[in-house]
């Protein structure tokens, strides 16, 4: 009995060794594994640190390059370029900055050579596909602010919509860009369908002298935007119309040249996106909203562009400006095209059609053109996909 007793005490302390045991490996499991989580926590803030305490949450380019803008003066959807250049966003990402500037969309295509990168008008961007195979790498702004304007006092200013007071009239803008787009538009909504009938002329000028050359008597009407539409407001003449008041759809686009694309891939990935996340902190904060402000009406003084500081806040409060999110989505979307035909593009496409076809009823492009546009992919996601 004794020696059955004893054996079984043995039997149980074995056992309690095996469960010691099992207790031991599976109490030093648990340590293994919470050590690897506090690991992985703290990997993981350290990467969010990193993060916040990176220009934009970009990583610097590896090698100093030198990015070439092609700079609309007095437009808010260039200020993120001036923006990010004065606040060192571009500095600290390994980026040196040139400027070539222009106030209108067919000479900045014209001198393509000499920039990487602009932003620009709708019918900008489609002077540079026709001309040059310009891609539009995305949606940058939709400028409502682009008017039509009469001196006050005259018979156009007393009935704007009478097609026969518009008769013999002469009208300053610059040709083949938005301006045109709008006032033809809106002498179409007054039933004025034929310029020559009415023999209406329009004078082609630069938007930089357009407003000049008004002031000292020349032309019955101008079309102007930007910095110059709020100038002819307070000047005193009549705001007859604008893009905003006729809803149409009016984008300007961030262009890119193939070489930069295919040669400066990172650079302008890059830049697309300090572009965006830009904006994004310009909105961030009233404090860097009034420093945006700042920086726009200095980038104005620079480029001879006169405003006042109720002109610049006016401008950007109408900048409407996307988030990088939204311009992504434009440029790798899918939809129908709006021509219904059947075919599918991106919404990016689609926005600018509606500006291009337009113009091919004025005869200023064809159905060639367009097709022409989505054959050889010129409103490109390649930059938009890279960052996806």
């Amino acid at each position: 009995m004794k020696q059955l007793l004893v054996l079984a005490g043995v039997i149980a302390l074995g056992a309690g060794s095996v469960t010691a045991c099992g207790g031991s490996g599976s109490s030093e499991t648990k340590v293994a594994a919470a050590k690897e989580t506090e690991a992985k926590e703290t990997e993981a803030t350290k990467a969010a640190e990193a993060a916040a305490d990176s220009t934009l949450g970009l990583k610097p380019l590896a090698e100093r390059e030198t990015l070439s803008i092609g700079f609309f003066a007095g437009s808010a959807h260039s200020m993120p370029w001036y923006v990010a250049d004065k606040m060192g966003f571009f500095d600290e990402l390994n980026i040196d900055v040139e400027y070539q500037s222009f106030t209108g969309g067919p000479a900045m295509m014209e001198a393509s050579a000499d920039w990487d990168v602009c932003d620009v008008g709708g019918p900008g961007v489609l002077n540079g596909m026709k001309n040059y195979d310009m891609n539009m790498i995305g949606i940058c702004d939709n400028e409502f602010n682009t008017g039509l304007f009469v001196r006050p006092d005259t018979d156009l200013a007393k009935d704007t919509t009478n097609p026969e007071v518009w008769r013999g009239k002469k009208v300053l803008l610059n040709k083949g860009t938005t301006l045109q787009y709008m006032f033809m538009q809106y002498m179409a909504s007054i039933g004025i369908e034929d310029l020559e009938a009415y023999d209406i002329e329009i004078i082609d000028t630069a938007v930089g002298t357009c407003l000049t050359a008004f002031q000292t008597g020349e032309g019955d009407a101008l079309c102007v935007w930007n910095a110059f539409a709020v100038a002819a407001e307070l000047d005193g003449n009549v705001r007859v119309t604008d893009i905003g008041k006729m809803n149409l759809n009016n984008i300007s686009g961030i262009c890119a040249t193939s070489d930069a694309i295919e040669n400066k891939t990172d650079l302008i990935s890059t830049a697309y996106q300090v572009y965006y996340k830009t904006w994004e902190w310009c909105k961030a904060s009233e404090e860097n909203m009034a420093k945006a402000e700042e920086l726009f009406m200095e980038s104005c003084d620079d480029e001879g562009v006169a405003v006042t500081e109720e002109t610049v806040a006016r401008l950007i409060a109408e900048f409407q400006c996307t988030t990088l999110d939204e311009a992504v989505a434009a440029m790798t979307g899918e939809e129908a095209d709006r021509n219904g035909k059947g075919g599918n593009v991106s919404p990016a496409t689609n926005q600018l059609f509606e500006t291009l076809d337009f113009f091919i009823t004025l005869g200023n492009y064809t159905e060639e053109d367009r097709q022409a546009i989505l054959d050889k992919g010129l409103v490109n996601p390649a930059i938009a996909n890279a960052i996806k």
